[in-house]
């Protein structure tokens, strides 16, 4: 026999003495049926069925539409199965609502707060780095000294390209630039004297250390943060060893070694691209090597140096800190690459600028 369709869904609203609404449902509550419109006042409503000829997924869809902004609503004479699935409509609707735009004073105490533990972390890995390298002169630091000799090929010899390139180009540039404006008041010849005294006293070491933070640093953060993920650091620390020193201090070391013979080749590098601009012009080329050995005294050499050093320390240990403290998935190991090389940068022209003052000071 045919089954019968059934009947239409209807509802029905009244008010009770107490001025709770009262809610009848009855009828067939089918998907594809037209449902009824209510509309009700009052903060108080109590749910009831009568003649109800069974019910979908709708009529709790229906409910939870007509009852989310009542204040309290009375369900015990409902059936247990439409109780409870009126229930998982709203806790699936309070889980899926957007939250609230923060306001101003919330971002900004939301900035400081996630800001100071930032601090926090950094300064808590400065501290183990630290330690760590006075464990290994100590001798009782547990180090992968294997990764030492890769580390320095990898940040060392296969960077010479890219710095031989990029000094080349630098010295070229500046000497180009200078030459235009020295011929102005006829002191051509001391376009040597900029171009090599510039780069060895700060565009050698600041160039160096801003390509090593674009290589090395992201490549740190990047290793590190793909063995967070993949929970070999977690391994590391139930064997008992400290991943700062097992796996940040070959990496902060050889960076640290490779960046200033980095730097000195591209400062001499970077003087031969400006020798080529002035010898082309007005120079010879014994005039062009004697001012630029005139114009870097043993001091500049050596405040480049220095430098150099510090640029490579602050390199090494962006990428090896951005690494450590990586979300643990694929997007966080990509921000921690990305963060890496801006915080590289950024903390290598802050500590420019300090050594700038520093060395003003003490007329280096």
């Amino acid at each position: 026999m045919p089954q019968a369709s059934p009947s239409p869904p209807w509802a029905r609203t009244e008010v009770a003495a107490d001025g709770c609404v009262l809610l009848t449902l009855g009828g067939g509550w089918k998907s594809g049926l037209t449902l009824p419109e209510v509309s009700f006042r009052g903060d108080r409503v109590s749910v009831r069925t009568e003649s109800l000829d069974g019910f979908d997924s709708c009529l709790p869809a229906w409910l939870h539409a007509h009852l989310r902004t009542v204040r309290e609503t009375d369900l015990s004479a409902l059936p247990p199965r439409l109780q409870a699935l009126v229930r998982m409509a709203e806790n699936v609707a309070v889980t899926e609502s957007p939250a609230e735009s923060p306001g101003v004073l919330e971002n900004i105490g939301s900035w400081g707060v996630e800001s100071g533990s930032s601090w926090g972390r950094a300064l808590e890995h400065i501290g183990h780095t630290a330690l760590g390298f006075l464990r290994a002169i100590a001798g009782r630091a547990r180090v992968n000294w294997s990764e030492l000799t890769l580390q320095m090929q990898t940040a060392g010899v296969d960077a010479l390209p890219i710095v031989a390139l990029l000094g080349f180009l630098t010295g070229l540039i500046m000497a180009y630039v200078g030459l235009i404006q020295l011929r102005q008041v006829g002191a051509t010849v001391y376009v040597a004297n900029l171009v090599a005294l510039a780069m060895a006293r700060e565009m050698g070491a600041l160039m160096t250390g801003v390509i090593a933070c674009g290589r090395t640093s992201t490549s740190f953060a990047s290793q590190l943060g793909s063995m967070n993920v993949s929970q070999e650091t977690d391994a590391l620390r139930a064997l008992g060893i400290n991943p700062v020193e097992f796996l940040a201090l070959p990496r902060i070391l050889a960076v640290t070694l490779m960046v200033p013979l980095l730097s000195v080749f591209a400062t001499f590098v970077g003087v031969l691209g400006g020798m080529v601009v002035a010898c082309a012009g007005e120079l010879s080329v014994d005039q062009y090597v004697t001012q630029a050995v005139l114009a870097v005294s043993w001091k500049s050499f050596m405040a480049g140096f220095v430098k150099s050093v510090a640029f490579g320390f602050i390199a090494a240990w962006s990428g090896c800190y951005r690494g450590s403290v990586a979300k643990r998935s694929a997007l966080g190991v990509g921000e921690a690459a990305t963060s890496a090389a801006v915080l590289g940068i950024t903390l290598i022209v802050v500590a420019d600028a300090v050594f700038a003052v520093l060395f003003n000071l003490y007329g280096i």
